[in-house]
C-alpha cells in the first residue's frame, strides 16, 4: 500500500507495481517453466495535492504502451513501491546471495 507522504516522494520514473488485477505472484508450471505476474509501472509526472481537501492525491503512472492510471487516495491500497515487492528475487539465475548481473538480493 502506498500513502500520500509516499506518493508525495515519488519521482518521474520510478517503478511501482499494481496489484488491482491480480497480486504479485511466481507460477512454476508442471514441467518446470516460471511465470512472473507483475504489472509494473512507472511514475510519469508528480504528486498533485489539493489546499482545500488536504487528503487528496493524484500520481499518474504509465505502463504498457498506451495505459495510463493514476494512484489516488481512492486505490492507494491497490499499490506498493518496486522496492518494497513480496515477490523480490532476481530472474536471472536461481542463485542464493546477490546476483552479479542485477545486485538484488536473491531469495530462493
Amino acid at each position: 500500500m502506498i500513502t500520500k507522504s509516499m506518493a508525495m516522494d515519488l519521482r518521474h520514473g520510478d517503478n511501482v507495481h499494481y496489484t488491482g488485477k491480480y497480486n504479485c505472484s511466481k507460477d512454476v508450471g508442471p514441467r518446470g517453466g516460471v511465470t512472473f505476474r507483475i504489472v509494473n509501472c512507472r511514475v510519469s509526472g508528480r504528486c498533485k495535492t489539493w489546499v482545500s481537501r488536504p487528503d487528496d492525491f493524484h500520481v499518474p503512472v504509465k505502463f504498457g504502451l498506451y495505459e495510463n492510471r493514476a494512484i489516488t487516495q481512492d486505490n492507494m491500497e491497490e499499490w506498493h513501491l518496486a522496492k518494497e515487492c513480496p515477490l523480490i528475487m532476481c530472474r536471472h539465475d536461481d542463485v542464493v546471495g546477490k546476483c552479479w548481473r542485477c545486485d538484488i538480493e536473491a531469495s530462493v
